[in-house]
This record gives C-alpha cells, structure tokens and sequence, in this order.
C-alpha cells in the first residue's frame, strides 16, 4: 500500500471515494443521500481550488482518500474513507500520518469534527491521539413534526441532543445513562441538581473505592 498526493490520472477515483464517503454516512444518519453528480462535481472543485488531497493505493487502484482544507489559518481534515472491504488493515491510519507530516511543514496543530454518535470514528482518532475539544453545534426547529429523532446528552450539566442513528452501538450502559438523563429533564431537572446528583455520587464513589481494605 503507498499513500500518493492526488493527481489528474487519479482524480476519477477520488471523485468516486468521495461519494461512496458521502452515502456511507447518509446511511448511518438515516438520511438520503445527494445526487451523485453533485458529489463528483465538488470533489473536482476541491483538487481544483488547492485542497491537500492523498490517496491510498492497493496494487495501483484507489481504496481510500483524506482531503484536509486550510481555514482561517488552521488545517482541518474534511473527510477520511476507507473502502469497507480494505479497512482494519492500517490505510486510514497511513493517510492520517501522512496528512500530518504535510501538515506539519506548516503549522503545528490539525483539527477536525466528528459527529458524537459516530463513536468509531470517536475511537479511531482518539488512538491517534487526538483529544476532544470544545465545539457545540446549535439548531432551533422552526416546524416540530413532534417526531423524536434525538437523543439527550449532557455537558456539565447542560442538557443537549445528539441525532439517532441507524445501527447505534450504545452500550447497555450508555442506553441506561441516555433514558435515565431524558427523565431527569422531562420531569424539570435543572442543571444545579444534575452537577449536585452526579458530584455527590462521584465523591461517595471515589471514598469508597480510596477507603483502606481490611
């Protein structure tokens, strides 16, 4: 497997990543994916307006890409796909690096957004040592269909909602954490009693996990 900076015999391979990248993730959202066109039409814009764009070759053919743009004075990674029939064989993680080393001849850092229910994808960067920072995505609905298609998290406190996903891989757990939260704030549970609810719950726990044994 080599990793290859994008070129012009290479860019009908990227445009077909870049769609097959974009109708995985509809699927996963429940949502139907863009015209197919359209995608190939803006991946040939990215090569063309100077994107950092690396392909993974497997006995010369294509099975996988990342594109990293520059904005605002930092470089983001866009997308990152792999084939699913060539994934668990390193080639996500060689177009990381690789799309590091480029990035480093410039700057210092890399960034980019996952969204919360895609805890693969969450995992995968964090063992490249990424880490979790601080974006919220905020959205008013200005039509409720009264349809459910959140799930209410929290964040110090504050309650917010993350999409539901086909094929969510919730852990009893989490499933258990999720139901119990969406109660505690359908019943008015305000942010002061949450913080209150869990610091007590981590105090005790801890004390009792820091308690000498007989």
């Amino acid at each position: 497997m080599e990793v290859v900076p994008l070129d012009a015999s290479h860019l009908p391979e990227f445009q077909s990543l870049y769609t097959e990248f974009f109708v995985e993730l509809r699927g996963k959202q429940g949502w139907k994916p863009g015209d197919e066109e359209s995608y190939k039409r803006e991946a040939g814009e990215y090569s063309k307006r100077g994107d950092l764009i690396l392909i993974a070759l497997e006995e010369a053919k294509a099975v996988g890409f990342i594109r990293l743009s520059s904005r605002e004075g930092c470089f983001w990674i866009e997308e990152l796909f792999v084939r699913p029939e060539f994934r668990g064989r390193g080639i996500g993680r060689a177009l990381v690096e690789r799309a590091e080393e480029e990035v480093k001849k410039h700057d210092d850092s890399v960034y980019l957004l996952v969204l919360p229910q895609d805890k693969d994808a969450i995992a995968f960067w964090k063992r490249l040592g990424y880490d979790v920072i601080n974006t919220i995505e905020l959205t008013k609905d200005l039509k409720s269909t009264g349809q459910t298609s959140f799930h209410t998290v929290e964040f110090l406190g504050e309650g917010f909602k993350i999409f539901r996903w086909k094929g969510e891989r919730f852990t009893d757990e989490e499933k258990r954490f999720i139901e119990l939260l969406e109660n505690f704030y359908e019943k008015g549970g305000t942010k002061k009693e949450f913080l209150k609810l869990v610091n007590s719950a981590l105090e005790d726990g801890w004390s009792d996990r820091q308690a000498p044994r007989n």
